[in-house]
């Protein structure tokens, strides 16, 4: 009996363990998601900036281009940045232990 008290007692601190990690990660993951949204609204005002340049050899990689989503196989319109993008996820999902990241990313 006073085995299984022990090992009930190890199991429910693992447990709160556990719960304090996870309250971490969703902690990590908000921040995470402040940081994109923070981003994508630079690169919003970015791109509405240079769409409004009357100078528009000034901003070659806002010029849009066709590329196939890679996931969907679709036609997608986007800035000639969409590569660096690519390049940047596929690294990052490469370091990250991610095989074939074309096929979660667009």
């Amino acid at each position: 009996m006073e085995e299984l008290r022990a090992e009930n007692e190890s199991l429910r601190a693992e447990l709160e363990e556990l719960r304090a990690e996870i309250e971490d990660l969703h902690g990590d993951a908000d921040l995470d998601a402040c940081h994109i949204a923070g981003l994508t609204a630079q690169i919003r005002a970015l791109i509405a900036e240079g769409d409004a340049c009357p100078n528009k050899d000034a901003h070659p990689l806002l010029v849009r281009e066709k590329y196939t989503h890679a996931r969907t196989g679709e036609v997608v319109t986007k800035t000639r940045a969409f590569p660096l993008y690519r390049e940047a996820f596929d690294a990052e999902a490469e370091r990250l232990g991610i095989s074939n990241p074309e096929k979660v990313r667009g």
